[in-house]
C-alpha cells in the first residue's frame, strides 16, 4: 500500500472502512481503556497539584508542583491525540481532515518530547535544591524560573517538530484499482511520512533530545542525592534516622522512575530503528502491526505513570494535599451547618408568623365565636349568647334554696378575696369545689337540643 500516484488524480475515489474485529478489536479495546485511566488519572493529579500552587504553607518548592502541573496538562493533550487514534481504530479509516490530523501528530510528539523533559527538569530542581547552595536552591525553587524553563524547552521542542507541519498530512492508501469504470478504492490515513533522510535525522534527533538525554540527567540527579546525602551524614557526628529515610526514599524513586522510562521508552525506540529487523524474522505483516501498535501503547502508559510517580511517592505532596483536604472539608461543613441554620430560622420565623396569624383570625372571627353571658334573676342564672341584639336561645339553671345560699356565700367570700381568683357569678365554672354543680334545662320559652346544652 503506498500514498496516492498522480496518475490516478483524476478517478473515482471510495473510501473504505475495515470492520473492527479479530485483533484489531483487541487493541482498540486497550487502547480505550488506557484512555480512560489515563484521563481521571491526570484530572485527579489535577485537583491535587492546583490547590497546593496557590497556598502560601506548602513545604514542597513552586517549581516542582508547577512542572508536575505542566506534567498532567502535557498528558492530558497526548489522551486527547490518543483519543482521535482510537477512533481511526475503531473506524478503520481517518474520518477526520488536516487540521486534526496536525493536532493529533503534535500531540504525540508533545509526549515524545515534553514528558522526558520535564521529568529531567524535576530531576535537577531536586538535585538542585539539596546539594547546591542557598542561592541556587532558591531560583531552582522559584515558579518563575520554572515558567521560564518550561518557555524555553517548549520552544526548542517545536523547533524539532518543524518536520511534522512540514510533512504530516491525511494520506489515500490505494487498495486496489479498477481500470474500466475508473474507480480507486483507498483508505485514509493521517501519517508523517518525510523523505528517508529527513525521517532518519529526525529520529535520530527525536532519539537524543527526549530519550538519551533526559534518560542520563534523570540518572545523574537522582543518584547524585543519595550520595550527598550519605557523604553529609558521614560527616555529621550525630546520625540522623530522617537522613537515612531520605536516602531510602530518593533510591526508591530513582528505581521506579528510571524502570518506568525504560520499559516504556526503550521498545518504541528500538522499533523506530529496527523496524526492517523486526521484518526480516519471519513474522506476517499482520502480527507486526500489532506488535507495534502494543509497543505505540507503552509511552502513552508513561503519562499515566510519571504523574502518580511524582505525587503518591512525594510525602510533602501528600501531606500537604491532606492539610488543604481537611481544610476544604472543615470549609464546607461549616457552611452548609450556616445554611442549615439559616433555613431552620426561615422556617421557624414562617411558623411562628402563620400561628400568630392564625390566633388572630380565630380571635377576631365573631361568627365563628359564640360568647355567653350571664345573668341572675329569681334565683336562676340566664346563659344568653352575645354577638347580635337578638337572643337565639336561652338556658334557665334551676338552683335549689340550699344552693343559693352556699352561691351567696361564695359571692361574698369571693368579694373579700379579689375577682382575679374566682367566678362567683359564673355558672360556666362549675367544675370549681367552691362553686356548685348546676345542671342545665331549656326554658319554656325556646326548646333546645339536648346536645346544644353540653356547655
Amino acid at each position: 500500500m503506498l500514498p496516492e500516484e498522480p496518475e490516478y488524480s483524476d478517478y473515482e475515489q471510495i473510501t473504505i472502512s475495515i470492520p473492527l474485529r479479530g485483533l484489531r478489536q483487541w487493541v482498540a479495546i486497550t487502547y480505550s481503556c488506557f484512555n480512560v485511566i489515563g484521563f481521571a488519572v491526570n484530572i485527579w493529579l489535577l485537583y491535587v497539584i492546583a490547590p497546593l500552587l496557590l497556598a502560601n504553607t506548602v513545604k514542597v518548592p513552586k517549581s516542582i508542583l508547577f512542572y508536575i502541573f505542566c506534567l498532567c496538562i502535557s498528558d492530558l493533550m497526548t489522551m486527547i491525540g490518543m483519543l482521535l487514534l482510537i477512533i481511526d481504530l475503531v473506524v478503520g479509516t481517518w474520518p477526520f481532515g488536516y487540521l486534526p490530523c496536525i493536532t493529533y501528530l503534535v500531540f504525540d510528539g508533545l509526549n515524545k518530547f515534553v514528558a522526558p523533559i520535564i521529568v529531567f527538569l524535576i530531576s535537577r530542581t531536586c538535585y538542585t535544591t539539596v546539594c547546591q547552595n542557598k542561592g541556587s536552591r532558591d531560583r531552582a525553587a522559584s515558579i518563575k524560573w520554572a515558567i521560564a524553563q518550561i518557555i524555553i524547552s517548549l520552544d526548542v521542542v517545536m523547533l524539532v517538530l518543524r518536520p511534522v507541519f512540514q510533512y504530516g498530512q491525511v494520506y489515500n492508501l490505494n487498495l486496489s484499482v479498477n481500470q474500466e469504470t475508473k474507480q480507486i478504492t483507498v483508505m485514509r490515513k493521517c501519517g508523517f511520512w518525510p523523505p528517508p533522510d529527513v525521517a532518519l535525522w529526525f529520529n535520530i534527533v527525536a532519539c537524543v533530545a527526549s530519550y538519551a538525554i533526559p534518560l542520563f540527567g534523570i540518572l545523574y540527579c537522582y543518584i547524585s542525592v543519595p550520595m550527598f546525602l550519605n557523604r553529609r551524614a558521614e560527616t555529621s557526628i550525630v546520625t540522623s534516622s530522617n537522613m537515612d529515610a531520605a536516602i531510602k526514599r530518593v533510591v526508591v524513586t530513582v528505581l521506579v522512575l528510571c524502570g518506568v522510562y525504560l520499559v516504556c521508552w526503550s521498545p518504541y525506540w528500538v522499533t523506530m530503528f529496527y523496524n526492517q529487523v523486526l521484518s526480516d524474522q519471519g513474522f506476517s505483516a499482520k502480527t507486526v502491526i500489532i506488535v507495534q501498535y502494543f509497543i505505540h501503547l507503552l509511552p502513552y502508559v508513561s503519562c499515566l505513570a510519571y504523574p502518580v510517580i511524582f505525587v503518591l511517592m512525594n510525602r510533602g505532596i501528600r501531606q500537604a494535599h491532606q492539610k488543604i483536604a481537611r481544610e476544604q472539608r472543615k470549609r464546607f461543613k461549616s457552611i452548609a451547618d450556616d445554611a442549615t441554620n439559616t433555613l431552620r430560622n426561615v422556617i421557624s420565623r414562617k411558623s411562628t408568623a402563620v400561628r400568630s396569624r392564625l390566633s388572630s383570625y380565630v380571635l377576631s372571627d365573631e361568627a365563628n365565636t359564640t360568647e355567653f353571658t350571664t345573668c341572675s334573676t329569681n334565683n336562676q342564672y340566664l346563659l344568653v349568647q352575645n354577638g347580635s341584639n337578638t337572643v337565639p336561645g336561652t338556658v334557665t339553671v334551676h338552683l335549689t334554696d340550699s344552693e343559693h345560699k352556699d352561691s351567696n356565700a361564695s359571692r361574698a367570700s369571693g368579694s373579700a378575696t379579689g375577682s382575679e381568683n374566682s367566678h362567683p357569678e359564673d355558672p360556666i365554672h362549675a367544675n370549681r369545689p367552691d362553686i356548685p354543680k348546676i345542671t342545665l334545662s331549656p326554658s319554656e320559652e325556646d326548646e333546645i337540643y339536648e346536645s346544644e346544652t353540653l356547655l
